[in-house]
């Protein structure tokens, strides 16, 4: 008999389920788990602030698919680990999360006398989707058994283990808790049954003007190639999701821009719709006036989570499965069937509609003469030096928008934001998990500087761990999404000048390269440089404030419907 440590025995089960890294910080109640991670393959990746360790490990996730575990400390630690899994919690990432505790004698119930005696269960319970303790050294693995279990169920999301102290410090025999591989108590899916694949080819082979659009859950289920044999088998548009940007890229030849009049076009039009991975939630105007009348329309919606079926729109086929098993399926239906041989005039027209309207928003962009860099401008920059290869990280207000629009097509999982709880601060932290995650692949952070405040300091993390990212600041000096709605009915505006900040200053500090540009002439010379540079680089970007502002109309319109709901159109008198 050999005895083992509970940090060992934990480590073990860890490596078990593939965990590779473990974002937080080291605290003696921890100490003998930290201890064993080298030994059992997994990265100990110390961060500034425990939210930003969700934020790597969901960069992390969306990048390579691999799941992390992070850890928060006693009291504080934990508690400051709660935004970020809120955010993976409203975004579907699956992360285990760690909280270290003291000993059991003094916790659950605490006392007022208790130091630390946070009851760290109740406090993670409404932001995980399962959560539980180890109030024994033998249960370690059947405990991280229930979470993972949980965590895939359905849609991925977080999973809470608490470890107290005595049981990491605790020892006994190693071949008395068999460590289970996934495969051995995890099943797989929901898939979809063959008469549901039948029903959805069928509808769609017979429809007369059908569209597929493509939510992020493409990209999670590796689903992106089932889903453009269906499109390139019905000859239809194909609109992304604003999440799913990434799942289609935007110069394939059926590719319709979804936020636009071309857009609206396409689905109201539409008889049938295939809407693969998306809620269909309020960024995506989930109203009439831009689907059309529902009682023309059938609706086939593909998701992994019953939640999300019908939400905002009345199905006719809801299959409830993995998205790439449902249209592999599909698709080979298809191939089997025949399908009416369109001569692709309605997809011509949708593509012209499309190009016309953007280059008209194009216009007063491209004519922009300055002073100073218009935020466009510098996305192309950045596009055009970096490429459809790298992947991005989106942050911020104005500044997302601005790169949702310019940068360049991406491969599937390259193009990251926050756009269901809408966090602000996860760009940093999220291109560091993903740059740990792809080392071999450039990762670009394109952040405002609103957003750059909150978790700035894990650039230092960065440099510390040798990790090569490129980040640039939009620096206007304020808050500008948010002036709109106040000059509009007050006239002036309140709480949102930021004042000036040298963000390279302050990477400077923190061990990176650094630039300042406040010329666009300049920027590319210095994209260069901190492309070539080994190790993290930031670039102080000083954009124009009235250009950032001048968001177009349609764009920020739709925006602002997600918060006050349709604008009532009006009917010809």
């Amino acid at each position: 008999m050999t005895e083992i440590t509970g940090g060992e025995l934990f480590a073990r089960a860890l490596q078990a389920e593939g965990i590779e890294f473990l974002f937080g910080l080291p605290s003696p109640e921890s100490d003998p788990l930290l201890l064993e991670l080298p030994e059992h393959g997994i990265r100990l990746v110390p961060v500034r602030h425990e939210a930003a360790a969700v934020h790597m490990a969901e960069g992390l996730f969306k990048t390579t698919g691999k799941v992390a575990a992070v850890l928060g400390n006693p009291g504080p630690g934990s508690a400051n680990l709660l935004p970020g899994v809120l955010t993976a919690l409203h975004e579907g990432v699956p992360v285990l999360v760690i909280t270290s505790q003291h000993r059991l004698g003094i916790v659950y119930p605490s006392s007022p006398a208790t130091f630390q005696g946070q009851d760290q269960l109740d406090l993670f319970r409404p932001a995980v989707k399962w959560g539980g303790p180890v109030f024994e050294w033998g249960r370690i693995p059947e405990v991280l058994r229930l979470a993972f279990r949980e965590m895939w169920n359905g849609r991925p999301g977080p999973v809470h283990v608490e470890l107290p102290a005595p049981i990491l410090y605790a020892t006994g025999d190693d071949e008395g808790t068999p460590i289970l591989p996934p495969t051995a108590y995890r099943g797989i899916g929901p898939q979809a049954s063959q008469a549901q694949v039948a029903e959805a080819a069928q509808m769609l082979a017979t429809a007369e003007r059908p569209v597929v659009i493509s939510g992020s859950g493409v990209d999670r289920a590796g689903a992106n190639d089932a889903l453009l044999e269906i499109v390139e088998l019905l000859g239809c548009p194909v609109l992304t999701t604003m999440a799913g940007r990434a799942t289609v890229r935007s110069d394939h030849p059926n590719y319709v821009f979804g936020f636009g009049p071309a857009g609206d076009q396409v689905r109201r039009e539409a008889d049938v719709l295939l809407v693969v991975g998306s809620r269909v939630g309020n960024l995506d105007v989930p109203y009439d006036q831009y689907w059309g009348d529902p009682s023309g329309q059938h609706l086939i919606q593909v998701d992994i989570d019953p939640r999300h079926l019908g939400v905002t729109r009345p199905l006719s086929l809801g299959i409830l499965a993995d998205a790439r098993a449902a249209l592999e399926g599909i698709a080979g239906q298809l191939r089997t069937m025949a399908r009416p041989q369109r001569d692709g005039s309605s997809l011509a027209r949708y593509l012209a509609l499309d190009q016309e309207v953007r280059m008209s928003q194009a216009g007063p962009i491209l004519e922009w003469q300055g002073p100073g860099i218009h935020p466009a401008h510098a996305v192309g920059a950045i596009g055009a030096v970096f490429g459809p290869d790298a992947i991005y990280t989106v942050d911020g207000g104005n500044t997302s928008l601005w790169a949702y629009s310019v940068l360049p097509p991406t491969r599937p999982r390259s193009y990251h934001s926050i756009l269901e709880l809408g966090m602000l601060g996860t760009g940093i932290p999220s291109a560091i998990g993903a740059k740990l995650g792809a080392p071999d692949r450039e990762v670009v952070c394109i952040t405002g500087d609103g957003a750059a405040g909150f978790n700035i300091m894990e650039m230092q993390s960065a440099a510390r761990e040798n990790v090569a990212l490129t980040t640039i600041v939009f620096a206007e000096g304020s808050w500008t999404m948010e002036e709109p709605n106040e000059l509009a009915l007050y006239g002036k505006t309140f709480g949102t000048s930021q004042g000036e900040i040298r963000w390279d200053l302050v990477a400077q500090g923190l061990g990176c390269h650094s630039e300042y540009v406040d010329r666009i002439e300049d920027l590319e010379p210095a994209l260069r440089r901190a492309q070539a540079h080994d190790g993290p680089s930031l670039i102080c970007l000083r954009t124009d404030h009235d250009a950032n502002l001048a968001v177009p109309e349609d764009m920020m319109a739709r925006f602002f419907e997600v918060y006050s709901g349709p604008v009532p159109v009006e009917q010809p008198a």
